[in-house]
């Protein structure tokens, strides 16, 4: 008996398991990002963040990044940074972590709402859905932490609901609250919780209002949560809430109804993350990376999951299928918490058109799967039973299917140049040229070299707009001829037809030349694959 209750458990963290073993797979593949690298700032310097607070046991503590990002992350990264140094196995193994975290807190409140077998099957296509993994793991959203505090705060709220103890609301409202000022995107779901919560829950509402020491776990909880970001926003006149609600058009709505479809089949990140097609061959592909092609290649490669199916199924079918059942207000509110908050981001111009903004949806379609398999669980038979568990598992294995192509892409072709693992290269390189300084001229080049080059390598820290800005203005001029003035200054772009800001390297090349200056390309940094991603220049009169 005691072992049949444990079976689930077992199930849930073998599959938080393959998480992890196929995160540490494919770990190694891709550089780091430059978004990826955002928090590095609040780690190694802390004085460009916009917002600081004065601690009596700290002293001055910098506490938003940006109006909308706060130093969470940072915070949680310094010890690591502290003891084991900077790598990528340092800057993605934590997050990992914290998205098997999160698989296991899903199927912890899963399990609570729809029974055992539910959340097992509903876990099943979490912990292998290839999108949700590859955010998590190289966190360039960020998300890793809005999904920690997403499903914690889902799992405190649960046990409030079931066990009307405080400290599970308290606990509810902090997570909450902490992930508000780790992304202010977190209010996308917060929001469309808060709509769901009080169309179907009103009287329970209505009570945590009234009895008094509900109400204040609930205000203290949120308060401490996000009390830096209270703070900032109590400081700058609501800073991170000006100018950023403009309604977007049709032509991105459509855009956005795409991407949020190829998140749920898993294909979204095909040509971002990973090229879609070779530009060189692999140098000295190990056996079992042969292996992983070989398999991707007998399979199909495939891109798209079933998955997608079945979740937009279940978002509809949950709330009827538990009609009848206690179930019946969860799912609708669920139901109603993805509506909504899918809706602020189609209708907010320059947001939610991204993976990595459609994921922040995630698990919650995955809990309407849960809740629509616990209905059926309920009212089918034993025979009916095992096929819609097989229905599950089918869109599991579909899910890993996807994920196997993914690592193919990877190994096979390479991943894009904003991944390019050619910036590992281009810091050995910098720290073989004493007395140089970089200047990293385009976008995604400043924070790989910082991070690789664990901020020994002399920069310029906002030279990455110089050169975008130089047709509007004269500032930026004027800091790109002192830095040509420089002896000490290696330019580095992107080869040719590279760029990431259109025409960095023609603008870079064309103003020297303009001020009479020779340039000199003193090296290209290749990638595995044989393709030069960087070039490095140097100019002189």
């Amino acid at each position: 008996m005691l072992l049949q209750k444990r079976l689930p458990e077992a199930a849930a963290l073998l599959l938080c398991g393959f998480f992890v073993a196929a995160g540490l797979l494919l770990l190694p593949y891709p550089g780091a990002q430059y978004d990826e690298l955002l928090f590095l700032n609040g780690v190694l310097r802390p004085e460009v963040a916009e917002f600081w607070a004065e601690l009596p046991w700290a002293g001055r503590v910098p506490t938003m990044q940006m109006s909308y990002l706060g130093t969470l992350k940072a915070f949680l990264y310094k010890p690591v940074f502290g003891v084991w140094g900077l790598s990528d196995w340092t800057l993605r193994v934590p997050v990992l972590l914290l998205g098997a975290a999160s698989v296991w807190l899903f199927f912890l409140a899963a399990r609570r709402l729809g029974g055992a077998k539910a959340a097992v099957a509903a876990a099943a296509l979490l912990a292998t859905d290839a999108c949700y993994l590859l955010t998590s793991l190289f966190d360039w959203g960020p998300v890793a932490i809005q999904h920690f505090c997403l499903t914690a705060g889902l799992y405190a709220m649960v046990r409030f609901g079931q066990e009307q103890q405080a400290r599970w609301l308290f606990a509810g409202a902090f997570f909450a609250g902490l992930g508000l000022w780790d992304k202010a995107l977190f209010l996308w779901v917060l929001g469309g919780f808060g709509v769901g919560v009080l169309a179907v829950f009103p009287g329970e509402v209505w009570r945590v209002a009234r009895e008094r020491r509900l109400a204040a776990a609930a205000v203290l909880g949120f308060t401490l949560g996000a009390a830096p970001f209270l703070h900032y926003n109590l400081k700058t006149g609501w800073r991170t809430f000006q100018g950023t609600a403009r309604r977007d058009t049709l032509s991105a709505l459509f855009q956005k109804t795409v991407v949020l479809d190829r998140t749920l089949d898993g294909a979204g990140l095909f040509g971002y993350l990973v090229r879609e097609s070779p530009e060189g061959q692999a140098a000295d592909l190990t056996e079992n990376e042969k292996r992983v092609v070989a398999l991707a290649q007998r399979l199909g490669m495939p891109r798209q999951s079933w998955q997608a199916l079945l979740l937009v199924l279940a978002l509809a079918a949950a709330p009827v299928l538990n009609w009848g059942t206690g179930r019946r207000k969860m799912a609708l509110a669920t139901a109603i918490a993805i509506v909504v908050a899918w809706g602020q981001m189609a209708w907010t111009r320059e947001a939610g058109g991204s993976v990595h903004h459609a994921i922040l949806l995630w698990p919650l379609w995955h809990l309407q799967a849960a809740l629509a398999a616990a209905a059926l669980f309920e009212r089918a038979g034993r025979k009916a039973a095992v096929a819609v568990f097989s229905v599950f598992a089918f869109c599991a294995v579909s899910n890993a299917a996807v994920l196997l192509t993914y690592g193919a892409h990877f190994i096979a072709f390479g991943p894009q140049p904003v991944w390019t693992g050619a910036s590992r290269a281009l810091v050995q390189f910098l720290e073989a040229q004493p007395g140089r300084a970089a200047f990293a001229a385009d976008w995604g080049m400043l924070h790989e070299i910082l991070f690789y080059g664990k901020n020994r390598i002399p920069m310029i820290g906002h030279a990455d707009g110089i050169v975008m800005r130089l047709d509007a203005d004269p500032q930026a001029a004027r800091e790109l001829e002192a830095a040509l003035a420089d002896p000490k200054q290696l330019f580095i772009t992107y080869t040719e037809g590279r760029d990431v800001f259109p025409d960095t390297r023609k603008k870079l090349i064309a103003f020297a030349q303009s001020r009479g200056y020779q340039r000199r390309s003193v090296a290209l940094i290749a990638d595995r694959h044989g393709v030069a991603v960087f070039e490095i220049h140097e100019f002189t009169r």
